[in-house]
């Protein structure tokens, strides 16, 4: 049976993949069939350190190898195998180097708009400069007063949640969280010739984040990466979660 290990965005958290979650562990009978064992794989969303239930930590200061370990802990900890690692955003980031980290690799890893920068480049500066700005303000600010910062309200509706049903968007409002101010701004150097299993690239079509190009261009970094397209914003947990659940479970293993 194949596991699966969700890894979101930052300043977000597990609850943004509960639809997704439900989607894919559902019963397909009404009422369901309860002597049949039908969902002995594991589905699991992971928060990041300083995210969702540890969000009241210091998440500014949060550091990129700080989660990549908490992705071998939760892989260790509850004895996944044949995995699918899935990460969203900058969470794809940290997936694929996690991937190259594990034991055991990874059987698939699939990039949800996942941020790949250039070599030694920070997280930030794959944005384009019209969305950069609202991270940027932020982060000064976070680091002059020493305080979190998170993206404005009306930034998360305009770039991240475009598309979506208004009252849908309002709902989501209240759970974005704070940035981790130093993972987003300090450079990495990815291991993408080291990536040791296939990896799937989702690009969203509907992303006003990163649009589809700046998308298609990290995902031709990856040697042999298998392009997929979904259209939808880039919040795609909650703009078609069904439809992201179906993708992730038919992707090939």
């Amino acid at each position: 049976m194949t596991d699966y290990l969700i890894v979101h965005d930052v300043g977000q958290g597990a609850w943004f993949w509960n639809q997704v979650w439900g989607s894919v562990t559902a019963p397909t009978e009404h009422p369901p069939q309860l002597h049949t064992p039908r969902y002995a794989s594991q589905f699991h969303l992971l928060n990041l350190p300083g995210h969702g239930s540890d969000e009241e930590g210091d998440t500014s200061d949060v550091r990129f190898d700080e989660c990549v370990q908490a992705i071998a802990r939760t892989v260790d900890r509850r004895d996944m195998r044949d995995l699918v690692l899935v990460g969203h955003g900058v969470g794809g980031m940290i997936a694929l180097q996690a991937a190259t980290a594990l034991p055991s690799p990874p059987r698939r890893l699939a990039l949800v708009a996942g941020v790949i920068p250039e070599s030694d480049r920070a997280p930030i500066s794959r944005f384009p400069a019209s969305v950069r700005k609202h991270f940027s303000k932020g982060l000064s600010w976070a680091k002059l007063v020493g305080k979190d910062t998170r993206l404005p309200r009306s930034a998360v509706a305009k770039y991240l949640c475009n598309g979506m049903d208004p009252s849908d968007v309002t709902r989501a409002l209240g759970y974005f969280g704070p940035l981790p101010t130093r993972l987003m701004e300090t450079g990495v150097s990815l291991s993408l010739s080291e990536i040791p299993c296939p990896v799937s690239y989702v690009v969203l079509d509907r992303d006003r984040l990163l649009n589809p190009s700046i998308q298609i261009a990290m995902a031709r970094l990856v040697p042999d990466v298998e392009l997929l397209h979904l259209d939808s914003c880039h919040q795609a947990s909650l703009h078609l979660p069904a439809e992201l659940g179906q993708l992730i479970l038919a992707l090939p293993r």
